[in-house]
């Protein structure tokens, strides 16, 4: 039953609960029926209703949304780590680590990568999953309990010419915390590491605000986002004094 038939029903039922007993009811309505509680508990049961509704009507579905405040330390996390090196900027391969932490218990839950960009997907480490198994480009997880971890690594195409300037980009994501309709907060560490002064950051995008911090330097480039909806970051990178 929807939450809006659920509240006609609260409705309906405050309405016969103030309903008068006709003569012929007489007989079995208790001359010491509490009326007044009864109407107390059919308006609780409406502004519950309500509620319900509106924290529906509040459900992220997908819209991008930087949290400024700090996560709690239970908070959903993943970290990803990219390893870029010369071969990668003529091949655009590179070794990932990525791990998450703090998983929602749950029968089920897979993590799906994209088919054309990773390959040669292995489970490293699981704590509090049941069973974990790579299928095809996801991982397939059976029997989470809730604060459970999973790393895995791959090789995935993490660097491309950038389309329209010189130099590279780095696309990752989009990451999301996803659950039937709705888009949860989540926090996520992305890395990119490379030998130092092989490579500088030009731009990312989106850029630091509240809720994304990016931190740069001549070995890499460090995100931390903390958000709700669907996260996609584009880093544009140029070539460094030590690229020949």
């Amino acid at each position: 039953m929807s939450a809006p038939v659920l509240a006609a029903t609260a409705i309906a039922l405050a309405g016969l609960l103030y309903a008068m007993p006709s003569p012929a009811q007489e007989d079995w309505v208790s001359e010491d029926f509490d009326w007044e509680a009864a109407w107390e508990e059919a308006e609780e049961r409406e502004r519950e209703e309500q509620r319900l509704i509106e924290k529906a009507r509040q459900v992220n579905e997908g819209e991008l949304e930087f949290q400024s405040g700090a996560p709690h330390d239970d908070a959903a996390r993943m970290e990803k780590h990219l390893v870029l090196d010369r071969y990668s900027l003529d091949s655009g391969w590179a070794e990932m680590n990525q791990c998450h932490y703090h998983l929602d218990p749950a029968p089920a839950v897979e993590i799906v990568y994209n088919p054309d960009r990773t390959r040669d997907i292995r489970i490293t480490g699981r704590d509090g999953v049941g069973q974990a198994e790579v299928d095809g480009p996801s991982v397939q997880m059976r029997e989470i309990e809730r604060g459970a971890s999973l790393c895995v690594e791959a090789e995935v195409l993490a660097i491309l010419p950038h389309p329209d300037k010189a130099g590279y980009v780095v696309d990752n994501g989009p990451f999301m915390r996803r659950f039937l309709d709705g888009y949860y907060p989540m926090q996520v560490r992305l890395e990119v590491s490379w030998p130092e002064g092989m490579l500088a950051l030009q731009k990312s995008e989106p850029p630091a605000q509240p809720g994304l911090a990016i931190k740069a330097n001549p070995r890499g480039v460090t995100l931390d986002a903390h958000f709700e909806g669907r996260f996609e970051s584009r880093l544009h990178l140029v070539r460094g004094p030590a690229t020949p």
